[in-house]
């Protein structure tokens, strides 16, 4: 996980850490999808969701700590589950899109019946699939908006 300004300083401390093996094993890892972003945080998080063994696709299984990054921007950690809405979209995931798809996500959730999580809107989260210089029309994106089960 690392802070960013601009998605592609994200992508590329992310890329160091796992494809070009910069951690503390040496460990050369594919890039998993999608690409997480938390933009309504300060400053705005992305993170990779790590291969098998670190996120097990077992739920009973433990995980295998990842090892650690060798550049201090980035940090590893193990997330707890998570309960969320799903809001697909394709084409650019500009602030406005995005925000006007939370808005209108979380209120049919509303008039659904589903409980909105306190702190939902600070810990939206941006799922994107694509390469980074995708067209517009081969985009795949999400919003996850955490939920109350």
């Amino acid at each position: 996980e690392c802070a960013y300004e601009k998605r592609p300083e994200g992508y590329t401390l992310l890329d160091g850490y796992t494809q070009a093996g910069e951690n503390t094993a040496g460990l050369e890892m594919p890039r998993t999808a999608p690409a997480l972003m938390l933009p309504c945080q300060a400053p705005k998080r992305m993170r990779y969701l790590l291969p098998s063994p670190h996120t097990p696709t077992d739920p009973e299984a433990t995980p295998v700590p990842p090892p650690e990054p060798t550049c201090d921007l980035l940090t590893t950690r193990l997330l707890e589950p998570l309960a969320v809405a799903v809001a697909r979209f394709s084409g650019y995931a500009t602030p406005d899109v995005v925000f006007s798809l939370r808005d209108r996500t979380k209120a049919a959730l509303v008039e659904d019946g589903v409980r909105v999580a306190e702190g939902a809107d600070e810990d939206l989260v941006l799922a994107q699939y694509n390469e980074l210089f995708s067209l517009p029309w081969n985009r795949d994106n999400e919003i996850w908006i955490p939920v109350d089960l």
